[in-house]
């Protein structure tokens, strides 16, 4: 264990120092001071139904253009936004009731439109979405009423973005080298994290890529948690909160070797490397939710890539490997979407299940226990969210 925190704390040295361009306007530093050792046990288990303090159900009203998959979930005091970037290309607003208020659908070439939806943000005030369109490098800005505000130009790099504070972004990307892609000609693009103004001016920038131009590898996972932006970047076991000046601290380290866990992947591999890899060893790509007293982990575990998601208790410190509750259990398909949750608001875990896997997959004693869900659904319904709240095990 000795031997584990001196090399990380070494990579975190080597982060530190290759964390900033010689292009950028500032330097960007990392803040390892308190930072939570994440250790993972998988023979500390739990059933979901030991750790749910209570859960409720949200109908989403039935949309002219249904959701088909959900991307994102966006919650707010007093808004449900929902990111169907795969199938419906759409945006979908619903008051906290589930009721519809706004649908965002504007694919197409023209100034107020989207090629695609790669990430949808809301502004630190909570009142304007942000539609970032990779494809055609801008941003499209919306009320809460769907109306079109403004358009702006983004680096030719970026597919993700968060806002930091009003005036300051950061956004993500892959990071080649400009000869290795038709992609912004600087230095800057090098970088996996761009820290830009509200104009999208590129300030300055972190974690160059170090991987080579074949392989394949995803862009860094960002997410935001009530204010907090964090970021986790692709194979590595840190996550980073992001604050003003570019400022990166060091929350969470995943200390996945009890579980045969790999990380912070060599600058050679390749994508068949990464395959043999995955096929022996567990993964954590980014997928997770953090709340205000817990977190849940999602772990791809050999050999079939299969999801465990780990609960974290921010109060004792320690992990718990989430089992499903006996399908005897009256609520086992009220609880069963607890695993594999990665969004979260304050401190409820939220899940969505389609429904047409209420209608074919729960029995008709549950179906009799919640008409409020049964009413009125059908294969063509919008799925349905479900809210946890959680408690200690």
């Amino acid at each position: 264990m000795l031997v584990m925190k001196i090399a990380w704390y070494f990579l975190v040295g080597v982060l530190f120092y290759c964390c900033s361009s010689k292009n950028s306007a500032r330097q960007t530093f990392i803040d390892t001071s308190v930072i939570k050792e994440v250790i993972f046990d998988a023979s500390n288990k739990i059933s979901v139904d030991s750790i749910i303090a209570d859960y409720k159900f949200i109908k989403l009203d039935s949309t002219k253009n249904l959701i088909g998959e959900i991307w994102q979930t966006i919650v707010t005091d007093q808004n449900l936004i929902i990111v169907d970037k795969l199938n419906s290309s759409s945006v979908f607003i619903f008051d906290k009731t589930g009721k519809s208020e706004a649908v965002i659908h504007r694919l197409g070439r023209g100034p107020h439109e989207y090629l695609s939806i790669s990430h949808v943000a809301l502004t630190p005030d909570q009142q304007t979405i942000a539609i970032i369109d990779s494809k055609s490098s801008k941003v499209l800005f919306f009320d809460l009423a769907g109306n079109f505000l403004e358009r702006k130009k983004i680096p030719s790099v970026c597919l993700d973005m968060e806002y930091i504070t009003p005036d300051e972004v950061v956004c993500t990307t892959i990071g080649r080298k400009p000869e290795e892609r038709n992609i912004m000609k600087s230095e800057l693009s090098q970088n996996q994290i761009l820290f830009t103004d509200n104009d999208f001016n590129i300030k300055s920038a972190a974690f160059p890529n170090r991987y080579n131009a074949d392989f394949l590898e995803s862009s860094p996972s960002l997410k935001k948690f009530g204010t907090d932006v964090e970021i986790n970047t692709s194979y590595c076991d840190t996550i980073y909160r992001v604050s003003s000046g570019g400022q990166l601290t060091a929350k969470y380290h995943l200390d996945m070797s009890a579980i045969g866990g790999i990380s912070n992947l060599p600058a050679d591999i390749t994508n068949e490397k990464l395959k043999k890899l995955s096929e022996t060893n567990c993964m954590f790509y980014g997928s997770y939710a953090n709340g205000k007293d817990f977190a849940i982990f999602n772990i791809s575990t050999p050999p079939q890539n299969i999801i465990a998601p780990y609960l974290y208790s921010k109060a004792s410190g320690k992990t718990y490997r989430l089992t499903l509750p006996a399908r005897d259990d009256d609520d086992f398909y009220s609880k069963i979407y607890l695993n594999g949750s990665c969004t979260c608001y304050d401190n409820q875990f939220i899940a969505a299940i389609p429904s047409y896997r209420i209608l074919q997959g729960t029995s008709p004693q549950w179906q009799k226990k919640h008409p409020e869900i049964m009413d009125g659904l059908t294969e063509d319904s919008n799925p349905i969210l479900v809210f946890y709240t959680l408690r200690e095990p």
